[in-house]
């Protein structure tokens, strides 16, 4: 007797026939369930990642949302712009108009080596030793905060004082002794410096949320 069932069904019970569709049919809603899943892994993975990495999802266009922010007021007299132009790994801009500087040529991003040993942007974090003006400005660039402390003689306090003002992982701050000022301490940002002659915590909060990330490439985060 001739048979309409497709080659691969010929031979079995209308059970086992019943059977092979159900087969089929939990193996194509499995197929479904690992899509899902994995769509939404992705999805939530996206999420997370757009939390964390400074400028989220956006990416390039971070740079320019933040360009307008910044803080033209406060209780810091802005300084004049010298500009964001790079200059040759190395080299020395004598032009700064304040020290430390807050505007004006820096180096380009690069890596540590002998002619800069801490890299441009310098890593967020404590230095014990000095850092450049023309590094230390490509982190005010990025909306950096830089605390500064000129102790020929030592001042343990002051440092851990300033240490104390500075996030956890130090996200955009620097800090470091600066021996080529007249003051004891100097808070900086972009455009804006302050000479105290000892710490004053409420002179520095107020400078840090003045100027803190407000800056023409705002960077957040300890990218560098």
């Amino acid at each position: 007797m001739a048979s309409t069932r497709p080659s691969n069904r010929r031979g079995m019970t209308k059970g086992q026939i019943r059977a092979e569709r159900r087969q089929r049919s939990e193996r194509r809603k499995a197929r479904r369930r690992a899509i899902y899943f994995t769509v939404g892994g992705l999805l939530a993975a996206a999420f997370i990642i757009s939390l964390l990495v400074p400028g989220g999802l956006s990416g390039r266009n971070s740079a320019q949302q933040v360009s307008t922010t910044l803080n033209t007021g406060g209780p810091v007299e802005i300084q004049a712009d010298q500009g964001r132009d790079h200059i040759t790994v190395g080299a020395t801009n004598d032009e700064y108009i304040t020290r430390p500087a807050t505007s004006g040529g820096h180096w380009p991003v690069t890596g540590p080596s002998e002619e800069s040993p801490f890299g441009a942007p310098v890593r967020w974090g404590n230095y014990q030793e000095e850092v450049t003006d023309e590094a230390l400005v490509h982190n005010l660039e990025h909306g950096g905060i830089g605390l500064h402390y000129n102790c020929p003689d030592g001042c343990d306090d002051t440092v851990q004082q300033l240490l104390e003002m500075a996030p956890r992982g130090f996200s955009q701050f620097v800090i470091s002794p600066y021996s080529n000022m007249d003051k004891k301490i100097a808070l900086t940002s972009w455009r804006h410096v302050q000479y105290l002659d000892e710490f004053d915590e409420t002179a520095v909060r107020t400078f840090i949320n003045e100027y803190l990330a407000r800056a023409p490439e705002n960077v957040p985060g300890n990218s560098f």
